[in-house]
């Protein structure tokens, strides 16, 4: 065999985290189709092939490993089927032997699902360990939903590992955690409770997870799911059990049982500041389980050395990307080679600490399949430099503008319809589709726009919804959802902001801010931003959802009357400047007026075949408007004004398809002013 270079790299292995049921824990005669949640668990990098190269020498053939099954008896009693996987010789390089890797499963998988990526990784030079968590395969006891019982269960699981460096070789000061939903959560949680180790990677995770379940009263498809497994995918302790019954009732006191109990010794983010373990935490934006928001709460508090990534990340039901996958290679490669290999090896890698904290990717236009693309970005502070606020109100004429309405005593109603006793067990069985779901729940909806967006806005960060409104129910709920338009109609969702009023006064008017799911996202110039206001949240374009909505419906009668009032209206975060100038954004019903002649640049320029012109006159103004199109030979081709005008801003549309392409001109005469401007229209 010919000695070589042997290039390092990282490549991501799938690895699904199947998380099926089918029937339900109560008496019902139907099927539940069953749910798989995937995360892609990073490859580490081949630490033999490594070290090999380093000191010259070619091996013939990876290093043979050892399996050992076992089970690890707990402080309750309660036993934890396990597996570890080491080389069969000692670590010719590293005195204190292999790097140690714990992986830990998402909910409701087991350890076989990860034993053939772990004797991989075994291969490649390390000491590796996995287990099912209690509840959940082979393992004892009874599931307590991701929460300090198994953190516990994994800090003795560490110390079981610390003391096994006998027999296997492994370096017991140098281990790290990783996984991605319950498996990046245990560690981080474990973490911030006190367990030390060496490094951790939380994936698709979050400090403020099952708040996040029932975050603004509104109840996740994705906790019903979870809590409803069959006994072969997790056993539950008798709480969570009886969370299902409370999801599905009506009743104020089922919601308040479940507000209660369920953040109870779950949620870690007040101890998230005790973790000294350095960690790379990710999220992605469209997590169909936690908002991102949990996470980006977390980032003042934390003290140990971090990195972020906010974006496309596999695993519940969010958007991919190839070109994020391929990013992701040398982000986890450094991360692993900074922590876990000595640093006489990588010296260039001591600064890794003082790069860029926070990496995010953007989605935007255009469309890959049905997934968003997605532009790389990075920053070494949060939020990033320039980060702002634009506000839209919403108006009469289902327009959302950055001036308030003029007549705030205007109304927007949303009706939410159930017939005869259609109830939550019955439209969950009938997943939101069908007879008996059409016949018996009415969705109803009213869509708002913006005007075209001059130039292109970077969302980054969390929408939040400012609401006046009155409910003549106890109980009602409010779903807006975040849309871009592009310039040929092509809309899809970017973001939601969902509402579950639980305590209202029935017609009594009151005022509510609302936190939305965090996201970064670029709206381009020449689209229209789309929010619909709507009783059932349903995404079509994502197949994890299917005809299922994000949030459970309320199953009551209501009436929402939203006022358009200076406290309707949404504030987007963006960073740079607001696309829309006062010119832009005030002339479909604004409430300020003009204070001078202007005439601006038509947009889009170039177009085809259609685009707007739009102009200013003062309040002073009084007379007839005058606005022509000519072509390059002085020829005028259209009259798009020829009559008496207000003060305030206009916008006319012109359609050019019957002209050929070419250099336009269009003149405006207004009294003594006028003035004229060049467009250019491109077949």
């Amino acid at each position: 065999m010919m000695k070589s270079k042997i290039k390092i790299y990282t490549f991501i292995i799938a690895a699904l985290l199947v998380a099926s049921f089918v029937g339900s824990t109560f008496a019902q005669d139907f099927v539940k189709h069953s749910r798989t949640e995937s995360y892609r668990m990073p490859q580490l990098p081949n630490l033999i092939q490594i070290l090999d190269a380093k000191h010259n020498v070619v091996r013939d053939n990876p290093l043979s490993t050892i399996k050992q099954d076992f089970f690890l008896k707990l402080r309750d009693s309660v036993q934890l089927d396990a597996s570890k996987f080491y080389p069969n010789v000692a670590n010719p390089y590293l005195p204190n032997g292999y790097p140690v890797v714990i992986m830990v499963h998402g909910y409701g998988d087991r350890k076989e699902t990860l034993e053939n990526f772990a004797q991989a990784q075994a291969n490649y030079g390390y000491v590796v360990y996995t287990f099912s968590v209690r509840g959940q395969g082979n393992s004892g006891g009874l599931s307590n939903l991701i929460s300090r019982t198994e953190a516990q269960d994994l800090i003795e699981f560490v110390n079981y590992v610390k003391k096994d460096k006998p027999v296997t070789g492994g370096d017991t000061a140098n281990v790290l955690i990783m996984g991605g939903s319950q498996g990046g959560m245990l560690p981080y949680m474990a973490a911030s409770m006190g367990m030390n180790v060496r490094a951790i990677i939380s994936a698709v995770a979050s400090p403020e997870f099952a708040s996040s379940w029932i975050e603004n009263g509104s109840i996740k498809m994705s906790l019903l799911w979870t809590i409803e497994y069959t006994p072969d995918t997790a056993r539950y302790n008798a709480q969570v059990d009886r969370m299902s019954t409370w999801v599905y009732s009506n009743s104020r006191d089922k919601w308040d049982s479940l507000a209660k109990y369920l953040p109870l010794n779950r949620d870690f983010n007040t101890i998230v500041a005790n973790n000294k373990v350095p960690i790379v935490l990710e999220n992605s934006w469209q997590d169909m389980f936690f908002n991102c928001l949990g996470n980006i709460n977390g980032i003042p508090l934390m003290t140990a050395p971090s990195r972020y990534y906010f974006g496309a990340v596999t695993g519940h039901g969010g958007d991919t990307s190839p070109t994020e996958d391929t990013w992701h290679m040398n982000f986890f490669n450094e991360w692993f080679l900074y922590w876990l290999f000595p640093s006489t090896y990588y010296p260039d890698l001591g600064n890794l600490l003082t790069r860029p904290k926070f990496h995010y990717a953007s989605t935007t236009f255009p469309v890959n399949g049905n997934m968003w693309s997605f532009k790389h970005d990075s920053s070494a502070v949060f939020p990033p430099a320039g980060s702002t606020t634009m506000r839209l109100y919403f108006n009469t004429n289902k327009k959302l503008l950055k001036t308030v309405n003029s007549n705030q005593s205007q109304t927007n109603t949303l009706t939410n319809t159930i017939k005869g006793s259609y109830t939550m067990t019955q439209i969950v069985a009938d997943e939101f589709k069908g007879s008996r779901f059409t016949t018996n729940f009415k969705k109803d909806s009213t869509i708002f726009e913006s005007n075209v967006l001059p130039t292109s806005m970077k969302m980054f960060g969390t929408p939040n919804l400012k609401l006046d409104y009155m409910s003549n129910a106890i109980v009602s709920q409010m779903n807006y959802q975040i849309y871009e338009v592009s310039s040929t109609g092509v809309a899809k969702l970017v973001s939601t902001i969902n509402y579950t009023d639980r305590k209202a006064t029935v017609n009594s008017r009151k005022q509510v801010t609302i936190k939305g799911n965090s996201h970064a996202h670029i709206f381009s110039a020449g689209s229209k931003i789309r929010v619909i206001m709507t009783n059932l949240d349903q995404r079509w374009n994502y197949a994890f959802l299917n005809t299922n909505p994000f949030v459970l419906p309320v199953m009551t009668n209501f009436t929402n009357t939203m006022y358009l009032s200076s406290n309707s209206y949404i504030d987007f975060p963006i960073i740079g400047a607001a696309p829309f100038s006062p010119l832009a954004s005030m002339e479909d019903g604004g409430a300020v007026t003009a204070i001078k002649f202007e005439l601006t640049q038509n947009y889009p320029n170039p177009f085809n075949p259609t685009t707007n012109i739009k102009f200013s006159l003062p309040e002073s103004f009084a007379g007839n408007v005058m606005l022509k199109v000519f072509d390059i030979t002085g020829k005028e081709v259209a009259t798009l004004v020829n009559q008496k005008m207000n003060a305030g801003f206009h916008s006319v549309a012109f359609d050019g398809s019957k002209l050929s392409s070419g250099i336009y001109f269009y003149k405006i005469s207004a009294g003594s002013y006028s003035d004229v401007k060049k467009m250019t229209l491109i077949k």
